[in-house]
């Protein structure tokens, strides 16, 4: 097994994606979900009323966020598909379900938008009935989101198996990679389940971002090690 000049690159540009994932995810969190924490429904309203077109561009963010996820998983594939093609496929498959229904969740994030909006429209809906709308709303963005950690988790934890096996990352970096992803996927399946203490159960993902971020780091400074193919011939 040889790292290819292909491999390197698609290693770096793997890096790249997940921090402009990153980025675009956060830029429209922040605005939508991070900064409205505490908020009540008439003061959310009114932002989102009097701040439409922000309010547009951080969803469309969001979005963009999913895609480039996409295009993150197939650079993951191609990097470890000479290790294992089938588990490969498998694990861009997961991804890339991941993407598919995330992005699809964003419908109802657009729909709670004009919810909001429609708050402005005397008559129209009652305040309790428009709160109550945005909630289930809410409730439908969140279980979609929820679903998507899923396949991310159960996607990382065979990249990540793959990583361990081609020693293309530390050992050490890989097996905690796969430690995190596997609790990312079942901190997801308990949110679902209890949507009620998602707040809480996301600090159980937070050690799966932190090993991605260290991950991207690790492709971008160093790329894929010449070691790697030495080590596992001995594995193997």
């Amino acid at each position: 097994m040889t790292v290819t000049p292909e491999q390197r690159t698609y290693a770096r540009l793997a890096a790249i994606l997940f921090f402009a994932k990153f980025v675009l995810e956060a830029g429209g969190d922040s605005v939508t979900i991070i900064a409205r924490r505490g908020e009540s429904f008439a003061a959310t309203a009114r932002f989102a009323t009097e701040h439409a077109l922000l309010w547009r561009f951080c969803l469309l963010n969001v979005g963009l966020a999913w895609i480039v996820t996409g295009l993150l998983a197939y650079a993951w594939y191609v990097v470890l598909e000479p290790v294992d093609k089938r588990l490969a496929q498998l694990a861009l498959v997961l991804r890339l379900g991941a993407c598919f229904v995330g992005a699809a969740s964003l419908m109802f994030r657009v729909a709670q938008a004009r919810l909001y909006m429609a708050s402005e429209t005397e008559g129209l809906f009652t305040s309790e009935q428009l709160h109550t709308l945005v909630a289930v709303s809410q409730r439908a963005a969140g279980a979609g989101v929820t679903t998507a950690w899923m396949f991310l988790g159960a996607g990382a934890t065979l990249f990540f198996l793959l990583f361990r096996r081609s020693r293309y990352l530390p050992r050490v970096l890989a097996d905690f990679g796969i430690v995190t992803s596997v609790v990312l996927a079942g901190m997801a399946a308990a949110a679902f389940v209890f949507p009620e203490r998602t707040n809480e159960l996301k600090l159980f993902g937070l050690p799966a971002l932190l090993i991605e971020v260290a991950t991207a780091l690790y492709l971008l400074i160093k790329g894929l090690q010449p070691r790697a193919t030495a080590e596992a011939r001995a594995v193997e």
